[in-house]
């Protein structure tokens, strides 16, 4: 039986990506300030409520969410691949964990799992601060705490450029994600959603939560490479494989 090898190499050019994710990143943000700016000008002409609703970066189901939910996944690709590399080491389990929960974060970007945890009349009850306007912070405190205490060790063993780096991107990422989500939060309760001071809030939160992914991209990107100088899949094409 004839059995054919065929090998890919896959090259990582990572400038070249980070380039492509650092464009995509500016474009979405000057959108979505337009897009914030035509909601808060009442759609000031024809057009300006479809180019909102594609673009505004605190809504789902549009283009901003889309390529958060990417760039998550994009993470979770990466980490899988240090994952399969890292079999049989000390610290596998953990790049593992990772890679789950960024496929679990670019999941939550379409489907919105978490919001499930905002829960007004729990709010109401307990006469929570308006920081926690959005009630599924509070779990989420109590999960970062754990996670950075489970991670800790994992973290200081890196290497030390990538161990700043990595800390750095979750830093901002998590500034973004909790400090400025209660931020805005406060002011949404406060001010009303649509006003200046909100959106600001808003935005901010997005392009913080852009720009540590994007640091945590180049991490995974740099780091993958100074495992392997490329990374290589190798398949197997035998006559049955081919039949229906």
């Amino acid at each position: 039986m004839a059995v054919r090898q065929v090998e890919l190499s896959v090259y990582t050019p990572v400038k070249r990506v980070m380039r492509i994710f650092i464009t995509i990143v500016l474009c979405l943000i000057v959108a979505g300030v337009l897009s914030s700016g035509f909601r808060i000008l009442e759609y000031p002409f024809p057009g300006s409520k479809w180019f909102h609703k594609m673009f505004d970066l605190d809504s789902e189901y549009n283009i901003p969410a889309w390529y958060s939910s990417f760039s998550l996944l994009f993470c979770a690709g990466s980490l899988g691949a240090i994952t399969a590399i890292k079999k049989g080491e000390h610290y596998h389990a953990y790049w593992k964990i990772l890679a789950f929960i960024f496929l679990f974060l670019g999941l939550d970007e379409v489907f919105s799992f978490h919001e499930a945890l905002i829960i007004p009349s729990l709010r109401k009850s307990l006469k929570l601060n308006p920081l926690f306007y959005h009630t599924w912070v509070i779990p989420a405190i109590a999960l970062v705490s754990f996670f950075i205490f489970k991670y800790w060790k994992f973290v200081m063993h890196l290497p030390k450029r990538t161990r700043v780096l990595m800390m750095l991107a979750g830093g901002i990422y998590i500034t973004g994600a909790l400090g400025l989500e209660m931020i805005s939060g406060a002011l949404r309760q406060d001010f009303g959603r649509w006003s200046v001071i909100t959106q600001t809030a808003i935005i901010s939160e997005e392009i913080f939560e852009m720009t540590g992914i994007l640091i945590f991209i180049y991490v995974l990107l740099t780091y993958l490479t100074s495992l392997v100088d490329q990374l290589r899949m190798n398949f197997q094409l035998t006559p049955e494989a081919l039949k229906p």
